[in-house]
C-alpha cells in the first residue's frame, strides 16, 4: 500500500510536469516562492513548506532513515531574553518535592516588582529568591503585593511555583501592577470564585482581592483570605483610611453572613498604615470594630519582628535617612479567638472613654477557630550574586492552628480548579523569560 502523502506528492509532481509540457516551457520549473507553497498545489499539500516540497521523497515517510530526515534547526537565543539557570529552578523543585509541613503558614510580602535597579535579570534573581523562600516554608497561601506581569509570569511558571500553587489575581486591574494570592494546590481547596473590590477613589489603581478556601482533609472551617496594597505615601492618608475601612467591613460581612459564613477572615498586605490611622478607622467602625485583632499584637508584639520596612537594615532603596515602619500587617477576625476576653483590638481603648452599648457579638464558633501562633520576618538575606535583598519590604510569615485535625498532604480527586480570574490578560508583557537555558 502506497503512503497517501507520498502518493499526493507524486501526483503533484506529475501535474506540474504535464502543465509545463502543455505550455511548451523550455526553462526549468521555478522553485516555490519564499512566501509559501504554490497556489496550484492540492489542498492536502498546502501546509507543506518549500523546504519540505523540495526534500527527497523518502524524508516524508514516517519511518524514513536518519540520512533523509530534516536536520533540526539550531535554537537561536533571544539576546533580550531573561535567562533563568536550570540549577535555580531545580533547587526550588527539590524543595517543593519535600513532604508538606504540618504547620499551617500564611505569608504576606510586597515583592517590589517596580524596582528597576539591575533590569530584568535582577528582577528575575529577586523573584527566584522569593520563590525559594516560599518553596522552603510552604505556606498554605502567599499574599503578594506590587506584582508586575514579568514577575507573575516567572513565579507562576511550572518550573518555579506553578506546579504547586494556584495563582489568583484581580479582575481587570487599571494599572500593570497589582496584588496576587498563591494557593497551595494540595492542601487548600478554593470555594467559589475570587472577588475583586476596586477602591473607586484610588489614584493608584488599588483594589482588594479576596478568596475563600478550606483545608483539605481537616475539620477547620472556611477561611477568607484577602490582600490589598493600600494607597501609598503620607499625603494620601484619607484615601488609605477609607480603603482600610472598606476592607475590614468586607471581612466582617463574610464572618457574619448567614447561613454560609466563613469561620474566620484575614487581611494581609502592604497596608502603608500608621498607628494613628488605625485608631481613626477603629473609631469610624464603632461597634463593627469588635472582634478585629492585629496579628503582631496578638502574638505578643515581638520587637524583633516589628519593622517590615526598615532603611537602617534594608539598603535596596538607598535611603539617606533612617526610617522604621510597620507598613505590612495582618488584621484578622476569628470568632472565639480574636474576640476572646483580654485580646487587644485594633486600637487600645481610652482609659476615660464613655460607656457604650454592647458591641455586636460574633457568631459562636463550631470548633476551635483559626488562631495565630507566631510571626517572623523573611527576606533578610541578600540575593547571592546580586548584593541586594529580595525586596525593600521584609516578608511576614505567620503560623496558625485551627480545629483538631492535621490537613492532608494530598487531596482526594476533585474537579480541576478554574483558571484564576484575568490571569491571561495580566500575563501579557514585553519581557521574554527563558526557563530552558
Amino acid at each position: 500500500k502506497v503512503d497517501p502523502q507520498l502518493q499526493a506528492v507524486r501526483a503533484a509532481a506529475q501535474q506540474r510536469f504535464l502543465a509545463q509540457k502543455a505550455q511548451g516551457a523550455a526553462a526549468p520549473q521555478a522553485a516555490p516562492s519564499a512566501s509559501g507553497p504554490s497556489s496550484t498545489l492540492p489542498p492536502h499539500l498546502a501546509h507543506l513548506t518549500p523546504e519540505q516540497l523540495n526534500a527527497p521523497i523518502g524524508s516524508l515517510l514516517s519511518d524514513a532513515p536518519p540520512e533523509y530526515r530534516a536536520a533540526k534547526k539550531p535554537r537561536v537565543a533571544d539576546p533580550n531574553a531573561i535567562v533563568i539557570p536550570k540549577d535555580r529552578t531545580a533547587e526550588i523543585a527539590t524543595l517543593l518535592a519535600q513532604p508538606a509541613p504540618s504547620q499551617l503558614r500564611i505569608l504576606t510580602w510586597n515583592i517590589d516588582g517596580l524596582d528597576e535597579v539591575g533590569g530584568g535579570q535582577a528582577l528575575a534573581q529577586r523573584m527566584l529568591s522569593i520563590a525559594r523562600d516560599i518553596a522552603r516554608h510552604r505556606p498554605l497561601a502567599a499574599l503578594l503585593q506590587e506584582v508586575i506581569p514579568p514577575a507573575l509570569e516567572l513565579l507562576s511558571s511550572k518550573q518555579v511555583l506553578g506546579s504547586s500553587y494556584e495563582v489568583v489575581v484581580p479582575q481587570n486591574p487599571p494599572l500593570p501592577y497589582y496584588v496576587a494570592i498563591l494557593l497551595d494546590k494540595k492542601r487548600l481547596r478554593r470555594l467559589g470564585e475570587p472577588q475583586t473590590l476596586p477602591f473607586s477613589s484610588s489614584q493608584m489603581g488599588r483594589q482588594l482581592l479576596a478568596v475563600t478556601v478550606e483545608l483539605v482533609g481537616a475539620d477547620a472551617g472556611p477561611l477568607l483570605l484577602a490582600t490589598a496594597h493600600l494607597e501609598s505615601t503620607k499625603d494620601h492618608a484619607t484615601e488609605r483610611k477609607r480603603q482600610l475601612l472598606q476592607s475590614l467591613r468586607h471581612l466582617r460581612q463574610a464572618v457574619c453572613k448567614t447561613p454560609k459564613a466563613v469561620s474566620a477572615a484575614l487581611l494581609g498586605g502592604d497596608l502603608n498604615i500608621r498607628d494613628e490611622e488605625v485608631k481613626a478607622v477603629h473609631k469610624d467602625l464603632a461597634d463593627e470594630a469588635h472582634g478585629f485583632a492585629d496579628l503582631w499584637s496578638f502574638c505578643g508584639a515581638p520587637e524583633a519582628e516589628r519593622w517590615t520596612w526598615d532603611t537602617t537594615q534594608n539598603s535596596n532603596v538607598a535611603a539617606n535617612f533612617a526610617c522604621k515602619t510597620r507598613f505590612d500587617r495582618i488584621l484578622f477576625i476569628s470568632p472565639g479567638v480574636s474576640d476572646a476576653p483580654g485580646v487587644a483590638g485594633l486600637a487600645a481603648a481610652k482609659a476615660k472613654a464613655k460607656a457604650k452599648a454592647a458591641p455586636v457579638a460574633l457568631p459562636a464558633p463550631s470548633s476551635e477557630g483559626w488562631r495565630p501562633r507566631s510571626i517572623r520576618l523573611l527576606g533578610k538575606e541578600k540575593v547571592a550574586g546580586l548584593g541586594r535583598f529580595p525586596s525593600d519590604h521584609w516578608g511576614l510569615l505567620t503560623e496558625w492552628t485551627c480545629g483538631s485535625s492535621v490537613p492532608a498532604t494530598a487531596p482526594t480527586e476533585t474537579a480541576p480548579a478554574k483558571p484564576a480570574l484575568g490571569f491571561a490578560n495580566l500575563n501579557s508583557s514585553g519581557a521574554v523569560i527563558d526557563l530552558d537555558a
